[in-house]
């Protein structure tokens, strides 16, 4: 079923909301069955022959639109119709046989009526998939050809021969007959059937007022050309009387002029109702053409079968293929340039909604790709900070390898030392008592044998007895200076490694700076070149702070390290007594800020570090070291214990030519877990 079907049969539904749909049906086919009488004895009246003969048979228009819009159920009001129609002509009341007999071709007649409008129906329903028929020009010469000139075969055949075998036609004459009666189906079907069909789309698409139509139905070049003045509100009540009215009736008014003349007066100007109606195809749409179109061929039919206009011939025939002719041009132009317009219209549409959503889908596009690109820097950025986050952490791991292995050399180094030190150290006050017990006997033996044998005195002689005495004594005493520094070496190795403690802890840092101090000695021992570095500490009384000692003494190391490195770098040209005369000198300071926090400064008296190397001085790898004297790792790792590690802070204020301070501060309280007591 067409869509415009389903349209109708909704708006018959929507007025009579209360009448079930089996009455609705058959109010329509009675409806369409009266119609179809009507228009038969009007056709009968206005346009018959003096033969009796009507050349144009609008009733079959009006069966084939109605069973296009609303179905083949309507078929009954056709059959009803063309029964009424024909019955009227054709009975015969002499007796009541007589009515009866003459009433059985009326059955056919109506019969073969009905079946060649649902055929013609169906086949323009088959060939254009239920579309609109005349909206496609392919699809309006199927329409003319299916509808128009195939389904008028069944009527004219079955009608003539029903009228042959009722011997109300002879069959000499059946050919003629057939072809008077086709084409009068073909021109009503050609004239009235599109004039319901684009009404019916009409009222199905269109449902706003007149004179939007009127303006819609032109073409869209026109629209466009008129929307400035549309929208001017001086101009509006001027445009809309125009297309309601003055145009419309402008331009009904030339057509039935021009037919008058050309048909009623004798002038052949026929063609002159070509531009006309192709100027309402343009600007009243398809059912005001198809109206227009619907007047100058009921003009052309009624002037035709009153013996005037250009169409008149001694043949009926003849005459009525003329007057066909004529009615099937124009409304074939009519038909195909309606079509045409409106496959224009739909190409149009389609092409403003083609670019509209191609406008939006570049628009949409460009957001989308400003939004992946905006998507693709942010990963970019965390990709580039998860790398940068990902090389620290290995450069973490690895200096904590680093130093962990060292620590655990360290460790292992004390270890070792200290056990046969702490042996040597323990037996050296037995040794030296031992020694002065010798000692006090031999001083004894002199005194109670004053002169002993020649042989035994130059042998005292020999060994000189009173210097071994006294160098023996020195010997011990140096021994035991040894054993001491040796043993506080590795006290500070032990301090320093911190493997036997947790790892957070709280202890006190002034233990874990000498510790690193005692290690760096040989640095600041004085050598040839140059005095003895002079280390300045300037301890505030700190609580123990809660920290990993461990990884604090590291930071130590590296800022007393650098601070080494400073002054011998600051050395370079300068003679031994210019030194000693502005000896190097590290102050170590510590100041407690408040309760929570306490800062350390490592300071030195070197050159100084330019400003444009300070702000990379905690960058990985960086290092101002020659190959091989530097990684650049350790103010960088420095930085992340004190800052990552200890919650504190670390930084660098340094005067180019007169030293460098690195201070470090962080909390006496860790956050990190509970901490173990000190030993």
């Amino acid at each position: 079923m067409f869509r415009y079907q389903a349209a109708a049969k909704q708006m018959i539904q929507q007025k009579s909301p209360t009448f079930p749909h089996a009455l609705k049906q058959i109010g329509a086919t009675v409806v369409l069955a009266l119609s179809y009488y009507e228009m038969a004895e009007i056709s009968r009246h206005l346009a018959s022959t003096p033969e009796a003969v009507t050349p144009v048979w609008p009733p079959d228009g009006i069966a084939a639109g109605a069973v296009l819009l609303f179905g083949n159920w309507i078929g009954y009001g056709v059959l009803l119709g063309s029964f009424l129609a024909n019955f009227w002509a054709f009975r015969d009341p002499t007796s009541f046989l007589s009515l009866v007999i003459s009433t059985l071709p009326v059955v056919g007649i109506a019969i073969g009526t009905t079946l060649g409008t649902i055929l013609g129906a169906f086949l323009l329903r088959k060939t254009t998939n239920h579309r609109y028929p005349l909206e496609r020009v392919t699809d309006v010469f199927k329409f003319l050809i299916l509808t128009g000139m195939v389904g008028p075969n069944v009527n004219a055949t079955v009608g003539v021969a029903c009228l042959v075998l009722s011997g109300k036609v002879p069959s000499s004459a059946c050919g003629g007959v057939w072809l008077t009666w086709w084409i009068s189906n073909v021109s009503g079907i050609f004239i009235v059937t599109p004039i319901l069909l684009s009404w019916g789309q009409f009222i199905q698409k269109k449902r706003h007022p007149i004179w939007q139509w009127l303006s819609l139905s032109s073409t869209s070049k026109d629209c466009e050309n008129l929307s400035h003045i549309r929208h001017s509100p001086v101009n509006s009540s001027r445009l809309r009387f125009w297309l309601i009215v003055v145009e419309p009736v402008l331009l009904t008014g030339l057509v039935i002029v021009i037919g008058k003349v050309a048909f009623g007066k004798g002038y052949h100007l026929e063609y002159m109702l070509i531009p006309m109606l192709i100027w309402s195809a343009f600007r009243l749409g398809q059912s005001g053409a198809t109206l227009l179109t619907f007047i100058v061929a009921a003009i052309a039919v009624i002037a035709t079968v009153n013996g005037k206009g250009g169409f008149v011939s001694k043949d009926l025939n003849q005459s009525l293929i003329q007057l066909q002719s004529f009615i099937g041009v124009i409304t074939l132009t009519i038909l195909v340039l309606t079509a045409t317009i409106a496959e224009r219209t739909q190409a149009e549409t389609k092409l403003r909604l083609a670019f509209a959503e191609l406008a939006r889908t570049n628009e949409t596009l460009e957001v989308r790709v400003q939004q992946r690109t905006e998507e693709l820097n942010e990963k970019n950025t965390t990709l580039n900070q998860t790398l940068q986050t990902l090389k620290q952490t290995q450069l973490q791991m690895l200096h904590s390898e680093k130093m962990s292995a060292l620590g655990q050399m360290v460790a292992g180094v004390a270890h070792e030392i200290n056990n046969p030190i702490n042996f040597i150290d323990g037996n050296l006050t037995y040794l030296s008592e031992y020694i002065q017990d010798l000692l006090r006997a031999l001083q004894a033996y002199q005194q109670y044998y004053p002169n002993p044998p020649q042989a035994l005195h130059a042998e005292l002689d020999k060994l000189e007895l009173d210097f071994l005495r006294e160098d023996l004594t020195k010997i011990l005493e140096s021994m035991t200076i040894g054993t001491e520094r040796i043993c506080t070496i590795v006290l500070s190795l032990r301090n320093f490694s911190r493997l036997d403690e947790a790892e957070l802890k709280a202890v006190d840092i002034h233990q874990g700076i000498d510790s690193t101090l005692v290690i760096l000695q040989h640095r600041l021992q004085a050598t040839a070149a140059r005095p003895e570095i002079q280390v300045i500490k300037e301890y505030d009384q700190l609580p123990l702070i809660e920290c990993d000692a461990g990884s604090l003494n590291q930071v130590f190391m590296n800022l007393l390290s650098n601070a080494i490195d400073a002054l011998l770098e600051s050395n370079q040209g300068r003679s031994f007594q210019d030194i000693f005369a502005n000896p190097n000198t590290i102050l170590i300071q510590t100041r407690r800020i408040d309760t929570n926090q306490v800062m350390i400064m490592i300071s030195d008296n070197g050159t100084g570090i330019p400003e444009e190397i300070s702000s990379k001085l905690f960058d990985p790898f960086f290092t101002t070291k020659p190959v091989g004297k530097g990684t650049g790792l350790g103010l960088f790792m420095s930085y992340q214990i004190v800052t990552e590690k200890h919650g504190g802070n670390l930084w660098c204020d340094s005067t180019l030519g007169q030293g460098t301070k690195f201070v470090i501060e962080i909390p006496t309280k860790s956050s990190q877990s509970t901490l173990t007591e000190p030993y």
